[in-house]
């Protein structure tokens, strides 16, 4: 985006005149996508499925929380459901699982599930980002013509985080 144009006033001295110039700074700016919140755990690495979730790691259980869209539905803590009280506002419950995948962590714009407008995808993709950069997780980023291999650090998770804001833009020289 380009800056906007500034309205410079000064009331100097004693507030007798006052005087304004309008200026436009020559300057862009870059705006990533707003990360999802809140959003599904990374995808387990490894091949995805159709909703988007890898089917790797799946035997470490880590606990459960609350349902997020996007959640698989063979996730979902039956159990714990089924003890909600329905007059009670019961919520939706999913079983989290952690760790065990040995294959490569790859975020894919083509692997998120379709029922999912396009900002919300590129929402969750900069979570997903940032996430993995958090918590040290090499990981291969995919998203149209762009293909980053796996990696880990500030570059990798700029040039990831500027492909998510270019998306749908013409290409500049």
């Amino acid at each position: 985006l380009a800056a906007p144009r500034v309205r410079l006033v000064t009331r100097f001295p004693l507030g007798l005149f006052r005087a304004w110039s309008y200026w436009q700074p020559d300057a862009r700016v870059l705006v990533y996508p707003a990360p999802e919140l809140p959003a599904p755990p990374l995808p387990a690495a490894g091949a995805a499925s159709e909703d988007g979730h890898g089917t790797v790691g799946l035997d470490n259980f880590a606990g459960i929380r609350s349902y997020q869209a996007g959640d698989p539905l063979r996730h979902l803590a039956w159990r714990q459901i089924a003890r909600l009280d329905p007059a009670l506002g019961g919520q939706l419950v999913t079983k989290h699982f952690e760790g065990g995948a040995v294959a490569e962590l790859t975020l894919d714009f083509a692997a998120l599930p379709l029922q999912l407008d396009l900002e919300r995808k590129l929402a969750r993709l900069a979570r997903w980002v940032l996430e993995a950069e958090q918590r040290a997780l090499p990981y291969r980023f995919r998203l149209a013509q762009h293909d980053y291999g796996p990696a880990l650090g500030d570059a990798h998770r700029a040039a990831c985080l500027r492909a998510l804001a270019l998306f749908g833009q013409p290409e500049q020289p």
